[in-house]
């Protein structure tokens, strides 16, 4: 509920006239919209949760510190950036902003996807149009290679894939803009300044960039070299990309498009043939498994002895080897 919440609030904030020059809108109108989106939201009926008992009443709050914090730190990516909003909450499906995303398997049967993008920003210059796609989450995400090559998280990729086509574009960078309360280490020697910058570096987008100097530049004018306080990018001294980047050439986000649909193809006839075997992921790097908050253990019967099968095991592989590995496929 909360993070539909925090989603819907964002969405209604950059609908607002107030936002509509979102690049020149100062910190003091962003609060106040954001106090009055919510305010208004609590009105409605299906957000009765929110006010039912003072426990929540504290939590609306901290969500409006959240938002408001979170808000001015989006805009931030916005306002020193040359990439422009093309919108947000984007649908695909019959009827809705762009059509289904249509997938042909080799038995001649398709397949339909539909879903939802939180945030799609376009740059169009001389050399061509460029996409970046953003999503919203209200607990801390990242990409990670290990997780695509595993058949899971691939819907940044599936829906960079499809808007390509769409607006004949090339793709910029996937992100993760995690909405947090961010708690930092501050000595007594730190200026607000300092402390203010810590904060910042908190919000910085994480996810996969195009390994393009001028792109990287074009999503954080401010940087000249260092790290990026906006996307996941560090510019060396020698006017090159750290290896620390999250950043991949155009051939290789060509490697996990391709990847993208093949899994993607491959899941839709395991449901079509009606696979449905009981096989949770267990991630290597972390040691995490969704068994941890399922529900649902008791009709599973996974991992109790009765039933004991094996987990779909998540790789520690480096992002390099993992690139290489889907180029080979």
């Amino acid at each position: 509920d909360t993070g539909n919440f925090m989603h819907e609030v964002i969405d209604d904030f950059f609908e607002e006239e107030e936002a509509k020059d979102i690049k020149q809108i100062t910190d003091e109108q962003i609060e106040k919209l954001v106090n009055k989106i919510i305010e208004q939201k609590l009105e409605l009926k299906q957000n009765y949760i929110f006010t039912s008992v003072p426990k929540y009443k504290v939590l609306i709050n901290r969500l409006k510190r959240v938002i408001t914090k979170s808000m001015k730190y989006i805009v931030d990516s916005i306002r020193y950036s040359d990439f422009e909003v093309l919108g947000h909450e984007l649908e695909f499906g019959n009827g809705k902003d762009y059509e289904p995303i249509k997938v042909q398997l080799e038995n001649g049967k398709n397949i339909e996807i539909i879903g939802k993008i939180d945030r799609i920003d376009i740059m169009k210059n001389e050399n061509g149009d460029y996409i970046r796609i953003i999503d919203y989450k209200s607990s801390v995400k990242n990409m990670d290679l290990n997780e695509v090559l595993a058949g899971i998280r691939l819907q940044l990729l599936t829906y960079m894939d499809a808007m390509c086509k769409q607006e004949e574009a090339e793709p910029a960078g996937v992100f993760y803009y995690n909405l947090i309360e961010p708690m930092v280490k501050a000595s007594k020697n730190m200026t607000d300044e300092e402390i203010e910058e810590e904060i910042r570096k908190q919000f910085k987008m994480r996810g996969l960039i195009l390994a393009d100097i001028d792109i990287v530049r074009k999503m954080d004018k401010k940087l000249v070299t260092g790290s990026s306080n906006i996307i996941p990018a560090t510019i060396n001294k020698d006017e090159t990309l750290s290896n620390k980047s999250s950043n991949i050439t155009k051939t290789q986000f060509e490697y996990l498009q391709k990847y993208t649909n093949k899994i993607i193809k491959q899941i839709s006839e395991e449901i079509l043939s009606g696979n449905i075997d009981v096989k949770p992921y267990y991630n290597t790097k972390d040691k995490k498994t969704p068994c941890e908050y399922c529900t649902y253990k008791s009709i599973c019967q996974f991992d109790t002895g009765i039933c004991k099968k094996e987990y779909k095991y998540i790789s520690n592989l480096e992002k390099e080897t993992i690139l290489e590995m889907m180029k080979e496929e």
